[in-house]
């Protein structure tokens, strides 16, 4: 099966870089991504979802408007300022997600998190990071930085408390620069197998200087860990996101799947033409 993933995350990545080259389209091939994802789950026999670093929880809502209570979801937000006003606006108990304004790091203390704030924007800007982003690469060129003192938690605690009785957990990981604090902090349930699927924004450079992991480390890190690549978008300039899923997954047919999301991809190119 690892040799038949990567093939599928090999055409992918071959499809994508014959473009078109508009930013419309890379915008539109994370989309189809995040629709497969959330399709998949259906064939892996997800049990739990956690969304780290979710912001309004986008991803967690259409999980729960797709599985309803068949899967325990919980969305985790870092920021203070963007936390407490999605948690005013959005009913996310009555959609059956656990909306939770909490850091995960590979260490358990007070954390400085940097919010960005835009005049204007009520909550805070989606770069907002538990790392100072490369000023060279701010794209809210307007935006300040309001420092908070933020709980951190390890995955592997927040696992065990939110799903002690789960074994086929998924993971949605946009966390802004801080890739290795998440991923490390998520080593015991990475080693128990009960993660059994991921997907993470990662980079080709530095964003933010004190970055320490770049999209082949987390590849590299992923495939120690029993995960293969399966699929990728191509979002933004130098930063895009891959679906793993763990080796031992059986009885998943992921050609339905790699077809699915190229029939996405090809009615947007239609579109365009």
């Amino acid at each position: 099966m690892v040799h038949d993933l990567r093939a599928y995350y090999n055409a992918a990545t071959a499809d994508l870089a014959a473009g078109p080259d508009s930013q419309n389209f890379k915008n539109y091939t994370g989309q189809c991504l995040q629709r497969t994802y959330i399709m998949l789950h259906s064939s892996l026999g997800t049990d739990a979802s956690l969304e780290i670093g979710a912001h309004r929880g986008e991803y967690s809502l259409a999980m729960a408007n797709t599985y309803g209570s068949k899967i325990s979801i919980c969305a985790l937000e870092a920021s203070p300022r963007t936390h407490a006003y999605y948690a005013k606006k959005v009913s996310y108990k009555d959609f059956g997600v656990s909306y939770i304004n909490a850091l995960v790091s590979d260490r358990e203390e007070q954390i400085v998190f940097n919010e960005y704030i835009v005049a204007g924007c009520e909550p805070a800007v989606g770069i907002s990071s538990l790392l100072k982003r490369d000023i060279r690469y701010n794209h809210h060129k307007q935006s300040r930085i309001v420092r908070s003192a933020v709980q951190s938690i390890r995955g592997d605690t927040l696992i065990e408390r939110k799903f002690k009785n789960n074994k086929k957990i998924s993971l949605w990981i946009d966390v802004e620069g801080s890739q290795y604090e998440v991923l490390n902090s998520l080593s015991k349930s990475f080693e128990q197998e009960i993660i059994n699927s991921v997907y993470i924004e990662v980079e080709q450079f530095k964003l933010w200087p004190k970055q320490k992991m770049l999209d082949n480390d987390i590849i590299e890190f992923m495939n120690k860990h029993n995960f293969s690549q399966f699929l990728r978008d191509n979002e933004h300039p130098g930063q895009y996101n891959i679906i793993f899923v763990n080796n031992n997954v059986k009885d998943c047919n992921f050609s339905l799947y790699f077809e699915y999301y190229q029939m996405l991809l090809l009615k947007k190119r239609s579109l365009l033409q």
